[in-house]
């Protein structure tokens, strides 16, 4: 599989928060973790990068952001080393959320677009620590502040999903 088609491949699995510990993870970090196994084991040099966003900047329905949730979130995506320099890989919105998010189109060479407004970017070495930080407790604890909100978010791609 080329470097287009893989991209393409994680990218299209339709974007799905998970809403409780062992399920299977297709937000931004199941997502790039996929890609990052995937290109690692094609022989590219991957590196995670996490960043911060706010809720608040998606333009999301009232109905969604009157649910109770943090506003601050973390976002992960790749760098691939590509022609001696690093390249942003975001693979987050499948491309059946064309009609409310920009779906990234990848050419195998360029940055892609990071799929959401950072406000803070962490290095490669503190987003690789938070990459692999996460563990049960961590991920009990944001979905009991945060979890009905990440079900109606779920809901709502379902619902606009072409």
């Amino acid at each position: 599989m080329d470097l287009i088609s893989s991209f393409n491949s994680i990218r299209d699995i339709p974007y799905r928060i998970a809403l409780k510990w062992g399920e299977e993870d297709n937000c931004c970090s199941g997502k790039h973790e996929k890609l990052f196994n995937l290109l690692t084991k094609q022989g590219y040099k991957v590196r995670y990068r996490v960043c911060v966003f706010l809720w608040s900047s998606l333009n999301l329905p009232q109905e969604l952001e009157k649910i109770p949730h943090d506003d601050d979130c973390t976002h992960t995506y790749l760098e691939i080393y590509l022609d001696d320099t690093w390249k942003i890989l975001d693979a987050t919105w499948d491309s059946g959320l064309k009609n409310i998010f920009q779906i990234n189109e990848w050419d195998g060479k360029s940055d892609t677009e990071i799929a959401l407004e950072p406000i803070e970017t962490f290095t490669p070495e503190r987003s690789l620590e938070i990459v692999k930080n996460q563990n049960e407790s961590l991920i009990k604890k944001d979905l009991k502040i945060n979890g009905k909100f990440y079900k109606a978010f779920n809901g709502w791609l379902d619902e606009n999903r072409t």
